[in-house]
C-alpha cells in the first residue's frame, strides 16, 4: 500500500476548455450524478475520470488529438483562448495519447462520501492559507485526512490541480502532466487499482481554483 504525493500546478489565467458534448458515452459512466455531497463540477470530474478509464483511446480521439495543432513550440493556444507558455512543450501530450491508445479499460471510479471530505478538508485549508501542495498546514497528509474520514484498502493518492475552471480541463491537464517528470497524476488517473474517487473544488486566493481529487482501491466512509 502506498500514497503518492506530487502535484501539478496547471497553465495560470487559462480559461476554460469547451465542453462541448460528445455523444454516445455511456450513461453508466456518470457514477456520481446522484451525489448530493458533490456539485456539478465535481460531479463531472468523475464522469470525465470514468470515460478516460472506459476507453483510453476513444478519450484522446476525442479530446487530446485536436489539442496538437495548438503549439507553436513550447506556446500552446487553445482555440479561442488566451497563449500560455508550457514547460515542454507538445512532447507529453504526444506521450499521452500514445499512452492512451495502447492502453485497456480501466474499472470505474465510484464516488465516495469520505474521500470527498478528506479532498474537501485539503482544498479549504488552501483557501483559508494559500500554497499549494499535500501537506495541510496541520501537517496532515493526504493518507492521514483518507483515514480520518473513513478506512481505506489497497491503494490510495492523491491529484491537486490550480488554475483550471472545466472538468474535463482538470482531467486533461493531469493527463498530459507538463512538467511532472514521472507523470504521476496520468498514472493515477489509469492506475486499475482504484474504485472509488471523491473530489472537492474551490476558489484559490493565489490560483484562482484548487481541485482535489483522492483516490483508493476499497473505502468504508464512517
Amino acid at each position: 500500500m502506498r500514497i503518492i504525493f506530487i502535484f501539478l500546478v496547471t497553465f495560470l489565467q487559462t480559461p476554460a476548455f469547451a465542453q462541448t458534448s460528445k455523444p454516445n458515452w455511456p450513461a453508466e459512466l456518470n457514477t456520481a450524478k446522484n451525489s448530493p455531497y458533490l456539485n456539478e463540477l465535481e460531479q463531472q470530474v468523475i464522469y470525465e475520470l470514468n470515460k478516460v478509464r472506459s476507453n483510453p483511446k476513444r478519450y484522446a480521439e476525442e479530446y487530446l488529438d485536436e489539442l496538437r495543432d495548438g503549439f507553436n513550440g513550447k506556446l500552446f493556444t487553445y482555440p479561442g483562448q488566451f497563449t500560455v507558455r508550457t514547460q515542454e512543450g507538445i512532447r507529453p501530450l504526444d506521450e499521452c495519447i500514445k499512452v492512451l491508445k495502447k492502453t485497456d479499460p480501466r474499472p470505474m471510479l465510484n464516488p465516495s462520501e469520505g474521500l470527498s471530505k478528506a479532498a474537501a478538508e485539503l482544498m479549504r485549508d488552501q483557501q483559508k492559507y494559500g500554497g499549494i501542495g499535500h501537506i495541510a498546514r496541520n501537517g496532515s497528509t493526504p493518507q492521514k485526512r483518507i483515514e480520518k474520514y473513513g478506512e481505506w484498502d489497497i491503494c490510495s493518492a492523491e491529484d491537486i490541480t490550480y488554475g483550471s475552471f472545466e472538468a474535463r480541463q482538470i482531467v486533461i491537464f493531469l493527463l498530459i502532466d507538463d512538467g511532472v517528470p514521472d507523470r504521476g497524476h496520468r498514472e493515477n488517473i489509469l492506475n486499475p487499482c482504484f474504485r472509488f474517487a471523491g473530489v472537492a473544488n474551490g476558489n484559490h486566493p493565489d490560483y484562482q481554483t484548487i481541485c482535489v481529487i483522492d483516490y483508493a482501491g476499497e473505502y468504508k466512509t464512517r
